[in-house]
């Protein structure tokens, strides 16, 4: 509920702030995933399996029993409990709205804040309510300027000169980025996730702690590279989301293939999987920086629709893979020490 009323409410706050306050945002999301994958490395949940040699005895007749040795697997203890791990993230939690307090209260963060241009419009619409048509010599002023000279100077001074020279965006263009920000995050919320245990595992536990880990670093890295690496080319967002939808297809080839994957038994394979957990995360970071910085410029309803898109994207990978992992045979979990 916090991760779903923060993603709808917060983006449309951030479009008072710059555009490079918005990549801070997403690097934000990305450490949220990062801190607690790193606490439970620490902690060491998933950690070493051993596989313990067992006598088995079953019984045949009444007069014949039957014995036999097989290996179960025994899991490490945890460093620290489960009530330390849910006490560290209270900790974080208090720590963010700690800071978002201090966003709304601290003087010099409000002098970060820009005009959009939308609001230069609604100032005008509603300055034009309040106006008389005529002043007090009775001189008709409805032709003069609805917005007073210092105050529009000020706002534009405040907007990049791309913001200032341009136009609305078209609205198929708002609708196909709102559609590939759901697939987006339909992809990297909740299908990859999913299955990243049924992918990797056949590769060992290595390949599915350094995927968890390593994509969760590629993140917040992503998110930094629209700063120096931006486009607003519509074609070239799309062929970088198929680009990772083909990394995303590969994995999911591999769940379909578990427990048998291609290259199992090679170190080649184990490379390729967390490599493209990698790639197809680490894509889709940026492109979601990308997809809302474009949207930013169009004022917060637009970054209010993102935030409902990337909720809704998520919501339907989640209902999509629910019932195809528990209801269906479709992926096949390896079994420890079957190797």
């Amino acid at each position: 509920m916090c991760n779903t009323t923060s993603n709808i409410v917060f983006l449309p706050y951030m479009a008072i702030f710059p555009m490079q306050y918005m990549t801070a945002l997403f690097v934000g999301m990305g450490l949220s995933a990062l801190v607690p994958s790193l606490i439970t490395l620490v902690q060491g949940v998933g950690g070493s399996t051993v596989c313990v040699n067992t006598t088995v005895v079953s019984v045949v007749n009444e007069t014949f029993n039957r014995s036999e040795v097989v290996q179960l697997p025994v899991e490490s203890a945890p460093v620290f409990s489960v009530a330390v791990f849910y006490g560290l993230m209270t900790v974080l939690m208090c720590i963010s709205a700690g800071a978002f307090g201090l966003l709304l209260v601290l003087p010099f963060v409000k002098k970060h804040h820009v005009k959009q241009l939308h609001s230069l419009a609604s100032y005008s619409e509603s300055e034009d309510t309040k106006k008389p048509l005529k002043d007090e010599n009775g001189i008709d002023s409805s032709c003069e300027s609805d917005i007073p000279k210092h105050i529009d100077e000020r706002s534009r001074l405040s907007l990049t000169p791309q913001q200032q020279q341009s136009k609305p965006m078209p609205t198929l263009t708002f609708i196909w980025l709102l559609l590939l920000e759901a697939f987006i995050c339909a992809l990297a919320h909740s299908v990859l996730p999913s299955i990243q245990a049924y992918s990797c595992l056949p590769y060992g536990k290595r390949a599915l702690h350094l995927s968890i880990c390593l994509s969760n670093i590629a993140n917040p890295i992503a998110c930094f590279i629209p700063l120096f690496i931006s486009t607003n080319d519509l074609k070239w967002l799309s062929a970088k989301s198929l680009l990772g939808t083909g990394f995303s297809a590969y994995i999911v080839f591999l769940a379909f293939a578990s427990p048998t994957p291609p290259f199992q038994d090679s170190a080649l394979g184990e490379v390729l999987v967390i490599l493209a957990f990698i790639a197809a995360l680490g894509l889709f970071s940026y492109l979601k920086v990308c997809i809302a910085g474009l949207l930013r410029n169009e004022g917060k309803r637009a970054l209010f629709w993102c935030g409902v898109v990337t909720q809704a994207g998520s919501a339907i990978g989640a209902l999509l893979m629910f019932p195809l992992i528990n209801a269906t045979d479709i992926f096949t979990m390896v079994q420890p020490c079957s190797r």
